[in-house]
């Protein structure tokens, strides 16, 4: 798949196609659209910019395993937010 044609999928298509192929370059993509939103809710927690980066990191970890159990009925962004806020919860 095309650099520019991946681009132009939704995060929804994006999650489903990494899923289906498990492609790592497809996971980059997705991770450089939303690790900023990660990060951010990660210091929320931390208040802490090292910390914070581990806590991102160890969520994009969890998150690969985890993409099969997202179903599409809600947008990506909302469950992405929700795994990323439950995972901070948890942590501390």
């Amino acid at each position: 798949m095309k650099k520019t044609s991946v681009q132009k999928l939704s995060d929804e298509d994006l999650v489903f196609k990494i899923v289906e192929t498990y492609n790592s370059q497809l996971f980059a993509v997705l991770y450089d659209r939303f690790s900023r939103v990660v990060y951010n809710k990660c210091y929320g927690f931390s208040k802490n910019e090292e910390e914070a980066e581990g806590l991102t990191h160890d969520v994009f970890i969890r998150l690969f395993a985890k993409l099969k159990t997202f179903k599409g009925n809600s947008k990506f962004f909302t469950w992405l937010y929700s795994f990323t806020y439950n995972f901070c919860v948890n942590y501390v």
